[in-house]
């Protein structure tokens, strides 16, 4: 499998990425440093501890991230945790924590299978 069906089999797109980032060498080389980092972790950890903040920060750079390497998906839960973290110190959002998992752990799967 090669990055292009990475980005299909992912739902993420991969012609916005491939306009950021000009070759699969790049792209391959900076999804490779993205499941190295451990901000998907922390966002779980923040979850977990319910620190709201802590979660609307690393939402926020999260979304960063994503948006760059255009994961679409991830993209769009970071946006959306974000938002609903931005000034709500009671947010529920038990259900983005959900989506979050699930797509996390597609992505991770495509990833060891095809670039990993």
């Amino acid at each position: 499998m090669n990055v292009k069906e990475f980005y299909k089999n992912t739902g993420s797109n991969y012609d916005a990425a491939l306009a950021i980032m000009m070759n699969d060498m790049l792209i391959e080389r900076m999804i490779a440093k993205f499941m190295e980092n451990n901000s998907y972790n922390s966002i779980i950890e923040a979850y977990e501890a319910k620190n709201i903040k802590a979660i609307f920060a690393l939402a926020h750079s999260f979304k960063g991230v994503t948006g760059n390497l255009a994961l679409t998906k991830l993209f769009e839960i970071a946006s959306t945790l974000t938002e609903a973290t931005r000034n709500n110190e009671n947010a529920n959002i038990d259900q983005e924590i959900k989506e979050l998992k699930d797509v996390y752990s597609l992505i991770k799967s495509e990833y060891e299978k095809s670039l990993g």
